[in-house]
């Protein structure tokens, strides 16, 4: 029997364990909460409304398009505080904004994944993000993308962001820091490292961005949004949605729906990543205060967890057949 097909088969079986269980419950059969607790929604460095980049009127109407669909945070990527261009077209952004119901949260990216022209001097970082607190009421803070994501160093082995971070001195950089100014981890929900974030960097977090690897897949949605949420004594969480974006993020319309629907009974903010405009999600913002849609999209949600436990009894199936057919051919080759 080759690893591969072991791992396939033991995945596959935890799977169906796991999806009877949730079937067997009764869950998928039971109304769904028609309220939702999420109360901010952010656009994560939309496809088409860069608004770091616009200027005048385009820049204006273009705040006030994502403000109308119902956003009221919006992200966006900054590499270096010393770059003139770049803090010039960010304080532009922030002035504009503050007349407005907008907050703008600044991504900063991680040292495995910034290059040559990012800045990773964290103390300066503070110190700028402190700056356009005192200047800004539409600055909230920042966010570190990829924050406990496994990045390979230099092809010979793999290490995790928060180390890197660590060992950049970032941890003790966040001392300088002002308490207005929010810092949000981008942390994937599959990697190691919520425990470190809890001990180290707690004090300083005022809520967590979540984003999920297995976006295609909302069975296990659920339980990892209770388990993260008791681990860190239910701060604040938001979760990043992935709808279709390219042929890296192609995701069904039941798919997004209902990881939507997930959400919104856990989570306090929805960021939509750069498709903003995405039908299912402009649906979402206009009626996510209506009781008759959340019930709609949580029987979607219920087709969506059905078509998972389908495909993965498909899967055990397939698995086992290939496990036979493997195991046939090693019994054939066997030396007599």
């Amino acid at each position: 029997m080759t690893l591969s097909i072991l791992l396939l088969l033991t995945v596959s079986v935890s799977i169906f364990q796991y999806l009877y269980k949730y079937e067997a419950k009764g869950e998928l059969d039971d109304g769904t909460s028609s309220e939702s607790r999420v109360k901010d929604f952010g656009a994560w460095i939309p496809s088409e409304s860069y608004l770091e980049r616009m200027h005048g009127d385009k820049q204006v109407n273009a705040i006030n398009s994502i403000l109308s669909q119902g956003f009221n945070e919006y992200y966006f990527v900054m590499r270096n505080f010393n770059n003139t261009t770049e803090t010039n077209s960010t304080e532009a952004l922030l002035k504009l904004a503050d007349t407005t119901n907008l907050k703008i949260i600044i991504i900063l990216l991680p040292l495995a994944e910034g290059g040559t022209h990012v800045s990773y001097d964290w103390k300066g970082w503070m110190m700028y993000f402190n700056s356009l607190k005192e200047k800004h009421s539409s600055f909230l803070g920042f966010a570190i993308d990829d924050f406990n994501a496994v990045v390979d160093i230099r092809r010979i082995y793999l290490m995790n962001n928060m180390d890197l971070m660590g060992l950049s001195y970032f941890s003790s950089a966040l001392s300088y820091k002002k308490d207005d100014v929010q810092f949000f981890p981008v942390m994937y929900l599959e990697t190691s490292g919520f425990e470190t974030l809890k001990k180290e960097y707690n004090k300083y977090i005022e809520s967590v961005i979540l984003v999920s690897t297995l976006y295609q897949n909302v069975s296990y949605l659920e339980n990892n949004f209770a388990n993260i949420s008791k681990m860190l004594d239910n701060k604040p969480i938001k979760f990043i949605v992935y709808p279709n974006t390219g042929k890296f993020y192609l995701s069904s319309d039941r798919l997004i729906t209902g990881t939507l629907s997930i959400a919104s009974r856990w989570v306090d903010g929805i960021i939509i990543f750069r498709n903003i405009n995405h039908p299912v999600v402009q649906n979402y913002l206009h009626n996510h205060n209506d009781p008759q849609y959340m019930n709609a999209i949580g029987e979607i949600e219920k087709l969506q967890l059905k078509y998972e436990i389908i495909e993965s009894r498909r899967d055990i199936g397939m698995c086992t057949f290939c496990l036979y057919e493997k195991t046939e051919i090693a019994l054939i080759n066997m030396p007599k």
